[in-house]
């Protein structure tokens, strides 16, 4: 059969070498790493080569070794950091190779390679443990375009000191893969024209990757206007569309998606809801699907998702459960349902008792992001949105976060739209690879929830109505920093900057309006709740967030009392 090579490609650190071997052994292949090799043939490491002849040396020798391992098979090949690099490396492993791309975020490799300790010298990376982020960060940026040309994505994100487990799921998800989808993917038409090209084309922002569902993620201006091509890239086309939105956003970009469709010849129809949260409920649903069975709507036909998170989650929800699924797109217009509610499958609505206690796990085929959308936001829905960005860079990326607090006036509505995007392509680029290593959130995805134990129960007892979704969560996080705090995980200073960021944003950090026994009551409805315990997201550090049981109700009940004192 096709696929009688895996081939494993991604930054230095990642761990390639150990997934590689892991798979040698179960598939009984020899295990090739070009670094080993590179050493045995030239008699010198990648390190010394580096050192003596400069990188562009180093490369050549690597080509002509990547050449020949190309040719071997079977066999797992971990590849050099770099060597993805190169348009002729790209169509030598392209031939008989399925490759694939092992990611976790640059400051979780940093961390592996830390604990690492092997010794080994990396002098890409520099000779500064303290600068490896950095570096790091750098490399990701040069070489994500390269990478994403891969035939599957595979998330290797740890989570806690649990990186075994991580990498074993990350083996299972290749052979998995490997065994099912390896000959289509690689017989796929143009692959090696798209792998060999000199400057690969720029393709999503992200891609969702469960291991059984893969979409992808666009990210830009004018994106709206792309549906039609969207569409067709989905092996969408030619369907019915079903439009669902809000009669505020269908008042600013309706019109544009209507010509949209209309000059790409799909036919279809809209339903608008009334803007806000209160129309996240069974008795609108209901509406919706009465309006599906009178349009006739068919399982092959399409739901398109165009507003913020109640649009998304509510036309996610029909779309699970009408004919028992149709396919739906997410097409955002917000900060916050582009970074967070748009990305991952989470579809609900709401009941009175809570916030998205009917829903479902339920992926779209895709989420079309167009950035221009968000200049027409009011400043204080642009500033929610921006709470889970916010979210994103505490638990995952200091870089970011840094970016944040450096500059919070760099992110407004009226901001160059390059920015805009180059903001949202990261944050959306987190929250799939979180989303695609627990997709149903039974382990690692529990971390996106920061914030929002609270920030729920805030929203709950205030009908909705009171703080936007990024406010409340906003409030949530101030909590679990004071939290965290109380029980020393952080110190003053990392609770302060809580509260600096959060501010410079124009989030509230604390309201008046809080009722603590109220939000109290709320927080054990939650779904985060394991047997009467409530579950909070916590930080350790930046990019450090644990998920703890034992938090003490008086430590909750002050913290809450606080954050009511404004």
């Amino acid at each position: 059969m096709a696929g009688q090579q895996i081939v494993l490609i991604g930054l230095s650190g990642v761990g390639k070498s150990t997934v590689g071997r892991a798979l040698a052994e179960r598939l009984g292949w020899p295990f090739l790493d070009t670094d080993d090799l590179i050493t045995e043939a030239e008699g010198s490491t990648p390190a010394e080569l580096i050192d003596r002849d400069g990188e562009p040396g180093f490369r050549k020798i690597e080509e002509r070794v990547v050449a020949d391992a190309a040719k071997r098979t079977p066999a797992v090949i971990a590849t050099g950091g770099g060597a993805f690099l190169s348009a002729s490396n790209r169509a030598a492993l392209g031939q008989q190779g399925f490759i694939c791309f092992l990611d976790a975020t640059p400051s979780a490799i940093a961390s592996r390679l830390r604990a690492g300790s092997s010794g080994e010298r990396r002098p890409l990376l520099g000779d500064d443990p303290a600068d490896l982020d950095t570096r790091l960060y750098q490399l990701d940026r040069e070489r994500r375009r390269f990478y994403s040309h891969a035939d599957i994505w595979v998330p290797v994100q740890p989570f806690g000191d649990d990186d075994t487990s991580v990498l074993t799921a990350a083996v299972d998800r290749i052979l998995r893969a490997w065994a099912t989808d390896a000959s289509r993917l690689i017989g796929l038409p143009r692959r090696l024209e798209r792998l060999s090209a000199d400057a690969p084309a720029i393709g999503p922002a992200a891609v969702v990757d469960t291991g059984r569902e893969r979409y992808p993620i666009w990210v830009g201006a004018g994106e709206l206007d792309r549906l039609p091509d969207r569409l067709e890239q989905l092996d969408l086309a030619g369907r019915r569309v079903f439009l669902i939105s809000d009669s505020e956003v269908i008042d600013q970009h309706g019109r544009r998606a209507a010509e949209a469709l209309d000059a790409g010849g799909i036919a279809g129809a809209s339903y608008i809801i009334p803007s806000g949260e209160q129309s996240k409920g069974l008795q609108v649903a209901r509406e919706i699907y009465a309006w599906l069975a009178e349009q006739r709507a068919e399982r092959r036909d399409l739901v398109v998702a165009l507003g913020g998170g109640v649009v998304g989650d509510l036309g996610g929800y029909v779309a699970a459960t009408y004919l028992r699924g149709m396919p739906f797109i997410q097409v955002p217009t917000t900060v916050l349902a582009m970074n967070d509610a748009a990305i991952g499958g989470k579809v609900a609505v709401d009941l009175p008792d809570g916030k998205n206690l009917v829903g479902a796990f339920y992926q779209p085929r895709g989420v079309v992001s167009d950035v221009s959308t968000l200049r027409t936001l009011p400043g204080r829905a642009f500033a929610e949105g921006f709470a889970e960005v916010i979210k994103h860079a505490w638990i995952l990326d200091p870089e970011l976060l840094g970016e944040l607090e450096a500059r919070p006036d760099a992110y407004q509505p009226h901001s160059d739209v390059e920015v805009l995007a180059d903001v949202t392509a990261r944050s959306a680029r987190l929250k799939a690879l979180i989303v695609s290593s627990d997709p149903e959130e039974r382990g690692l995805r529990a971390i996106l929830n920061y914030g929002h134990t609270i920030g729920h129960a805030i929203e709950a007892t205030t009908g909705y109505t009171e703080f936007l979704h990024g406010e409340a969560v906003g409030i949530g996080m101030m909590g679990a920093a004071r939290i965290a705090h109380g029980l020393g995980l952080i110190d003053e200073e990392l609770v302060a900057r809580h509260g600096d960021l959060l501010r410079g944003f124009g989030l509230p950090i604390g309201s008046s309006s809080i009722d603590v026994e109220r939000v109290m009551g709320a927080m054990l409805l939650d779904k985060k709740v394991e047997q009467g315990q409530l579950r909070f997201v916590l930080l350790e550090g930046v990019g450090r967030p644990v998920v703890r049981g034992d938090v003490p109700e008086d430590l909750v009940r002050s913290v809450v009392r606080d954050l009511a004192r404004g």
